[in-house]
């Protein structure tokens, strides 16, 4: 029976691993035929009695080297190299300072959507089904997707013995108190410390009615969470951490208004003179008025915000980064005014590629970036069979480049 290796994608790297995800198919769909994955010519690891996607970290390897990686199926043919397998892969530089900290990041989590996929509506919601644009519902079986990728998303966190974990909205799909009820204990199985901040979604219902029609009452998603409200700060390892709002509710796009601003300048202010690094996070991308009108910058923080709080960040040297939701995909943006501050997009929890953020924190104010793949075996059937939706374009628009997966950040500035 003649085999297929399928899908290869070279999914993170960091200064000693390289993790790919594959599949191996022969006449009727995936076998568990054993896998090979060679390194310079030099068998590294193997994987078998899997049928499905694998997702496969080959460790040990040397900082700052350029390798081929080859991976080996008796009775297929050696997978073609495009943009998701390329020809080499380079490992991270080495660390020269100390690691004094790391934390995970989870956004759009969506606990209760209904449904994922179909076509894309203009307002960027789910349309109707139709050819090449299929759907997932959550009713398909016994444990709804979005369950099945929350849930294992946070067993995977907890192996990595992360210091914190920070959830960067969209927890709730429609902002209801029943959905953040089963959030709140999904999320109350990480070992470490987490620590939420809403999005729009999350505020989508603002006043729930009775079953009987009877007067609403509001939504109060951080008392549901038992999470204090943004903004706020918190320190890890000798870092600072700002969490900030930018919703307005109700509304799909965000906002920055002075208010707001005032407030993170002088948070900002505080950790400059301090000389302590900091990261920022938001759930809302800001957005430069030149792309104002392209998806999903539509959805954004609305560029009269957003230029100012480019300038602000631009005036404080110690943020490192602004770490962002709430878009779906792994993106890394600079912008002009804000300086070599990277503003960095990753993608979802709930469907592809499934997974979220693992930062590593260091003495000398640089960090490392890892984004990983939900790795169950549930969790990967789910995000593989998301990957072709919207006819074939949710792959390149949710995963992105190595490069913006698998970084390392400057040091201090």
């Amino acid at each position: 029976m003649k085999l297929e290796i399928r899908e290869p994608e070279v999914f993170g790297v960091t200064e000693s691993s390289v993790t790919l995800s594959l599949t191996v198919h022969g006449a009727t769909g995936p076998v568990d035929a054993t896998v090979r994955l060679r390194v310079d010519g030099e068998l590294r690891a193997t994987s078998e009695g899997v049928a499905g996607t694998r997702l496969v970290r080959i460790d040990g390897l040397a900082a700052g080297t350029d390798h081929r990686i080859d991976i080996e199926v008796d009775g297929a043919d050696a997978p073609p190299r495009d943009r998701w397998f390329p020809e080499r892969v380079t490992t991270l530089e080495a660390a020269s300072a100390r690691e004094v900290a790391s934390f995970a990041t989870l956004n759009d989590l969506h606990f209760g959507e209904p449904r994922f996929g179909g076509t894309m509506l203009a307002d960027g919601s789910y349309g109707p089904t139709a050819d090449g644009y299929p759907d997932v519902d959550e009713s398909e079986s016994d444990v709804p997707y979005w369950l099945v990728m929350n849930e294992d998303a946070v067993a995977d966190i907890n192996a990595l013995r992360v210091g914190a974990t920070i959830v960067k909205g969209d927890i709730a799909d429609r902002g209801r108190t029943a959905q953040f009820e089963v959030a709140r204990r999904t999320l109350d199985r990480l070992t470490a410390p987490w620590h939420a901040f809403l999005g729009n979604h999350d505020h989508y219902a603002l006043v729930e009615g009775d079953e009987d029609g009877g007067e609403g009452v509001a939504v109060d998603g951080y008392g549901l969470l038992g999470q204090p409200t943004a903004p706020r700060t918190l320190d890890l390892g000798g870092w600072r951490l700002v969490l900030l709002d930018t919703v307005l509710p109700g509304h799909h796009h965000g906002v920055l208004p002075l208010e707001r601003r005032a407030w993170l300048e002088r948070s900002l202010e505080e950790s400059r003179a301090a000389n302590v690094p900091t990261l920022v996070f938001m759930h809302h991308q800001p957005v430069p008025p030149e792309r104002r009108h392209t998806y999903p910058n539509t959805i954004g923080v609305r560029p009269e915000d957003s230029v100012p709080f480019y300038e602000l960040i631009g005036r404080h040297p110690q943020v490192r980064a602004v770490l962002i939701g709430h878009t779906h995909r792994n993106r890394v943006r600079f912008h002009p005014a804000a300086g070599t501050t990277p503003f960095v997009e990753v993608n979802c929890v709930k469907d592809y590629p499934g997974g979220f953020a693992h930062y590593r924190l260091f003495e000398d104010g640089h960090f490392r970036q890892e984004v990983k793949r939900t790795s169950s075996g549930r969790a990967l059937a789910h995000s593989t069979r998301c990957r072709g939706f919207f006819a074939g374009g949710y792959r390149t628009f949710a995963l992105g480049s190595l490069a913006e997966r698998s970084f390392v950040s400057p040091a201090a500035k």
